[in-house]
Order: C-alpha cells, then sequence, then structure tokens
C-alpha cells in the first residue's frame, strides 16, 4: 500500500500540491512509458479513470489511502487525476498507470510527484497496488523504479516518502527502496511518518538528512 491522500490538501490523489510557480512545459523530462522486470507503466491519462476508481475506491486500498472522517466518491478519483494529468503537463513528470507487463491487467499507479506534505515543496514517490497482487514485491519494484527516474533524468538531489503510522507494510516498502525515517509530521490535519531517500547516500544510512 502507498502513503495516504487526504482530499483538503490535493495530495496522493494526490497529496500532490504543485509548485504554485510551476509553469507548462513542451515536453515531459520523464519518460511517458517506462518498463520494470514485471510492469509497465504508462503516462497518466483520462482513459486510466474507470480502473483508478475501481482501485482506489476499493474498501482494502481506501482503509489506508483515505481519511477515515471522509467518504470518498467517484468525483473524487476524478477530481484527483486531473491534478495528476496537470501536474504533468506543469512539471514534465508524475505518476504512471501500472499493467502487468505479462498480461496486460492493472496492476497500481505511482511515481514520483510535488508534494508540501514536510512543509516546503519536495518530490515524493507515492505508489498504490491493487489488493490482488499485494505481497508479491511490486510496490517495491514501483518504487526503486520511480527513485531510478528520480535520480536520473530528473536529476533530484533527494526524494521523500510518507504514510500512516500504522501502515506498516508502506514503511517496509519505503525501508526496502532505500528510504530511511526522519521524522513524524502532520499535513491535513493528519499525522504521518517522513521518510527521505538522498542522491549518493550509502543503502540503509542511519541519518535521514542528506
Amino acid at each position: 500500500m502507498g502513503p495516504f491522500e487526504p482530499r483538503s490538501a490535493g495530495r496522493r490523489e494526490g497529496a500532490l500540491r504543485t509548485a504554485p510557480t510551476a509553469q507548462p512545459i513542451s515536453a515531459p523530462i520523464a519518460p511517458e512509458r517506462i518498463e520494470t522486470f514485471r510492469m509497465v507503466g504508462e503516462r497518466l491519462a483520462l482513459d486510466h479513470e474507470d480502473d483508478l476508481a475501481t482501485l482506489l475506491l476499493d474498501p482494502r486500498v481506501a482503509e489506508t489511502m483515505w481519511s477515515p472522517r471522509e467518504t470518498r466518491t467517484r468525483a473524487d478519483v476524478r477530481a484527483g487525476l486531473e491534478r495528476k494529468l496537470l501536474h504533468w503537463h506543469r512539471h514534465g513528470f508524475g505518476q504512471w498507470f501500472f499493467r502487468d507487463g505479462a498480461t496486460g491487467a492493472m496492476v497500481g499507479r505511482g511515481g514520483p510527484q510535488h508534494t508540501m506534505a514536510s512543509g516546503r515543496d519536495e518530490v515524493e514517490i507515492g505508489w498504490v497496488i491493487t489488493p490482488e497482487r499485494w505481497r508479491e514485491g511490486l510496490a517495491t519494484e514501483l518504487a526503486n523504479a520511480s527513485v531510478e527516474i528520480a535520480f536520473g533524468p530528473l536529476a533530484l538531489s533527494e526524494v521523500i516518502a510518507y504514510t500512516q503510522p500504522h501502515n506498516i507494510a508502506s514503511r517496509r516498502v519505503m525501508e526496502k527502496a532505500g528510504f530511511v525515517y526522519e521524522r513524524d509530521i502532520t499535513f491535513a490535519r493528519e499525522l504521518f511518518v517522513l521518510y527521505r531517500r538522498c542522491r549518493g547516500r550509502p543503502w540503509g544510512s542511519a541519518h535521514a538528512h542528506c
């Protein structure tokens, strides 16, 4: 499972709050299509809305993806998708829709995107995997591929990830992908744990700060 998506902050559907100074660009700086060992990711598009609604409104996903104080609807999924499409347009990168490389079936959604979760504009790596494919290592595979893009074509020096404290599965993915716990944060009236990964920092370093 990936990080939590508060409605009020515009995040994950996405806690992405894009940087207000970002200007539209003419071409993507991240690949619109990526391949991992078992998955193929394609740039998010409106055509993905039906599959994303099935994924994000699934009670098993919603348990850690949405605030327990709010009831999410298809309209929330659509609004979140539109924000993610705008993120691609403004920044030249964003999240992908992932399919099984062998069958073409939906596997999940994830990738890098801007967020204000830590109190300043940073890029987070987010993911959500369809429940039928949990415990197969796909979230770690997705996270590692996203970090590779972030430190490669995007030339970022660091990325973050965050989730609810009790989301142990997501925290394990972060650690397997080389993220280190930094601190607890409050975002959109919810408590989260913030993890960070630094480019060039030895894998598994005990220090989160870059």
